[in-house]
């Protein structure tokens, strides 16, 4: 619904972080009847935002945060063609046994890397989700190797779906997909979608 508008999805995580969607994405899409662009979130009274999303916990944090963000994107809007560095202690590595080991390696660059309060988890669904919506044919989501479990299980969907191959994050294409891979898919899919407990990685440390 909101892929082909970055700023919106950039909120949008912003909420996501650490906490479940089925509690999040309703309070985001409060905030978007309050305040409907990036233009009037810029000049929102952080109070305000405050009290309308502090049951989600990090309240002042996040209130401060989207407030900045939104400034930021109207100062240095995200040209899909231009691209900025990472910071190098953002990493993208899956959790592995040698976490500790890989998690120095330099994220990618991306068109919105220079925005703050943007963690792996913000840049990998910008990644997925708003490189598509710019560009149908753009390949970008089969690079991304996210952390975070939701987005995991999103992208072996899409793979199977769409390429007919099985992906795991540590590896990525791994082979091809069989009947048994897809109902067992399908079954963690199904599972997954009404789980209470569902909640995405943390990027609340990124400034």
């Amino acid at each position: 619904l909101i892929a082909d508008q970055p700023w919106k999805v950039l909120v949008a995580v912003t909420f996501l972080n650490v906490t479940a969607g089925r509690v999040s994405i309703p309070v985001f899409w409060r905030v978007m009847d309050r305040w409907s662009t990036a233009e009037a979130l810029a000049e929102a009274d952080e109070d305000e935002v405050f009290v309308l999303i502090r049951h989600l916990g990090l309240g002042r944090t996040r209130a401060r945060r989207i407030i900045e963000l939104s400034q930021e994107y109207l100062k240095h809007p995200p040209d899909f063609n231009t691209l900025f560095p990472t910071k190098s202690t953002v990493s993208s590595t899956p959790n592995s046994p040698s976490k500790r080991r890989r998690a120095a390696r330099r994220y990618p660059p991306t068109p919105v890397s220079h925005l703050p309060g943007l963690g792996a988890y913000a840049l990998d669904s910008f990644r997925i989700s708003c490189t598509l919506a710019h560009d149908p044919t753009s390949q970008e989501w089969k690079l991304v190797r996210p952390n975070d479990k939701e987005l995991v299980r999103y992208l072996k969907w899409k793979w199977a779906a769409e390429e007919g191959k099985i992906w795991s994050p540590e590896f990525g294409v791994v082979g091809d997909v069989t009947d048994d891979y897809i109902d067992a898919l399908c079954t963690v899919l199904e599972y997954t979608a009404y789980s209470p407990s569902r909640t995405n990685s943390s990027d609340e440390d990124q400034n």
